[in-house]
């Protein structure tokens, strides 16, 4: 798969087939996130991964799916929940400041990475991370950024034109993720 045809594949996917996601993927996941680009060079992220049952269950708990759908919609139905999570953490004895794009370039390494091999992932910023912190007993000189969902997907994520609203919605035929064209976004001078 080439990089380009990774770009338009990659879809946010909410709702996932219950099949474990083996490890040495989900390394090779971090290992992509790892390379990428960083301000100075002063790599400050690190990540838990969580692929226990049980600790996969809780984390569910401190996470929230989706704002733009009504309640009932929101939330993947048991059953169809995420097999694994990728915490992103910032270590602030190497980092304090100016760590939004390195957790960017980091977290769309991985997002493109999963599509290679057909993983689903929710990149989730609607989180308790102090829940999150006290439950994994994760260090306090570490800040939870965001948590990666993933799974095989069970949903389909479709992009459609935009019309007026930037609001995704759901129907029988999966998720509809409204994109800007091409030549709405850019000028020429």
């Amino acid at each position: 798969m080439d990089i380009e045809q990774a770009i338009y594949e990659r879809r946010t996917i909410r709702r996932f087939k219950q099949m474990p996601i083996p490890i040495e993927i989900l390394k090779k996941l971090i290992d992509l996130a790892r390379v990428a680009p960083m301000a100075k060079n002063v790599q400050a992220l690190e990540f838990v991964i969580v692929q226990n049952a049980e600790h996969v269950k809780k984390i569910f708990s401190f996470i929230r799916f989706a704002g733009s759908l009504p309640e009932n919609e929101r939330k993947p139905e048991p059953g169809r929940e995420p097999t694994a999570y990728i915490i992103v953490m910032i270590n602030t004895d190497i980092k304090q400041e100016y760590f939004d794009f390195d957790v960017g370039a980091a977290v769309e390494n991985m997002l493109l990475g999963a599509v290679k091999y057909n993983i689903g992932c929710c990149w989730m910023g609607n989180i308790d991370k102090d829940k999150i912190q006290k439950y994994l007993k994760i260090p306090q000189k570490y800040v939870i950024t965001h948590v990666i969902s993933l799974g095989y997907p069970d949903e389909v994520s479709i992009m459609e034109s935009f019309t007026n609203s930037f609001k995704y919605w759901k129907d029988e035929n999966g998720m509809h993720i409204p994109k800007r064209k091409l030549e709405d976004i850019y000028w020429i001078v």
